[in-house]
């Protein structure tokens, strides 16, 4: 699931808004990048938490068109207004002195969307894909998407849990999918986990590495695997933290507190699933790692009954969610503590 990062100790140092556009990687093959060598940025997908994020993330650290693409308008919509208003967006970042309001309409000025793929991706020369966890769905864009690109375009997927060969495998081209695991919020998170296939070219794959690294990433290879490192991980210590509510041994707001305060997370488990909507992300990639690693990533009988209630997490980014864990069980969470 590629909202994961909230599960980090609270001193890990961020990136984003201060990244250098000039710094330059010196990567393992020939290519060394910077961070204008991708002229339009497309992002399949639209603008849900991960796609807005990367979004910001291309446009605050180089001079690229980035284009969200969507077959949903409502997607569209709703990514250009994170961008601009979301809890990690230009907006915010004018009122906390990271980037002036000159700046803000300037990027503003660079970002548009498109529910045409053909419009969409004219012209682009990176594409990120940002769809669901869902095998055939991802497959079927990056086939679309790769119709409408010319030859040496790149694609990197954000999948956090499907293979990148499995991706790759109706592509025309195979060797230039590379996986790009954000961790959100994306365009503040250095860490991305980059995932490279038996399929995947060294030159796409020293330009993802190169590019990511010239907007202030820190990048991390890892050999392609179902989840990867950081989502079998992670998704380890979300899975149990489900089981232990589903025994009675301890509540939500009682596993969220022990795991702030106790391991310095500045998330619960429980408040990173509702307040990123990303819940069903969960499920999704916990289904994919049950059918490719065995019963030590079942979906816990719970998770079932409240993916399947309908409950997947904040609606302001799932508008068909009726809520999330706390709202399911009806438990009180607990108040934030007020800043300053």
């Amino acid at each position: 699931m590629g909202h994961s990062s909230h599960l980090r100790p609270r001193h890990h140092r961020r990136s984003g808004h201060r990244a250098d556009p000039g710094k330059r990687w010196e990567g393992k093959g020939e290519r060394s990048m910077s961070a204008d060598a991708f002229k339009h940025v497309a992002i399949l997908g639209g603008g849900g938490l991960m796609g807005h994020g990367i979004a910001l993330a291309c446009l605050q650290a180089s001079a690229a068109k980035v284009t969200l693409i969507s077959r949903k308008q409502k997607s569209i919509d709703l990514g250009m207004e994170l961008i601009e208003k979301g809890p990690f967006g230009l907006q915010k970042g004018v009122k906390r002195g990271k980037v002036t309001e000159e700046q803000a309409t300037e990027i503003m000025g660079r970002v548009d969307g498109s529910t045409d793929y053909a419009e969409g991706l004219a012209g682009a020369d990176l594409v990120f894909e940002t769809i669901p966890e869902i095998v055939d769905v991802k497959q079927e864009a990056l086939c679309e998407a790769e119709k409408h690109v010319a030859d040496d375009t790149v694609f990197a997927s954000n999948t956090s849990s499907i293979m990148i060969s499995e991706l790759a495998a109706k592509m025309q081209n195979t060797s230039r999918l590379v996986g790009t695991h954000w961790f959100y919020p994306s365009n503040i998170l250095p860490l991305i986990e980059v995932g490279r296939s038996e399929l995947t070219s060294q030159v796409a794959l020293d330009k993802v590495v190169g590019y990511l690294s010239a907007i202030g990433k820190k990048p991390v290879v890892v050999k392609d695997s179902p989840g990867f490192f950081m989502t079998r991980f992670i998704n380890l210590y979300i899975a149990e933290a489900i089981r232990l509510v589903e025994l009675g041994i301890a509540g939500p707001a009682e596993i969220d507190e022990m795991v702030k305060t106790g391991l310095g997370w500045p998330m619960g488990v429980f408040e990173l699933l509702d307040d990123t909507a990303s819940f069903d992300s969960f499920v999704q990639a916990q289904t994919y790692l049950f059918e490719t690693l065995g019963e030590r990533y079942a979906v816990p009988p719970l998770a079932r009954k409240v993916i399947l209630a309908g409950y997947k997490g904040d609606p302001k980014f799932k508008p068909d969610s009726k809520g999330g864990w706390y709202e399911f069980l009806g438990v009180e969470r607990p108040e934030k503590p007020k800043k300053g």
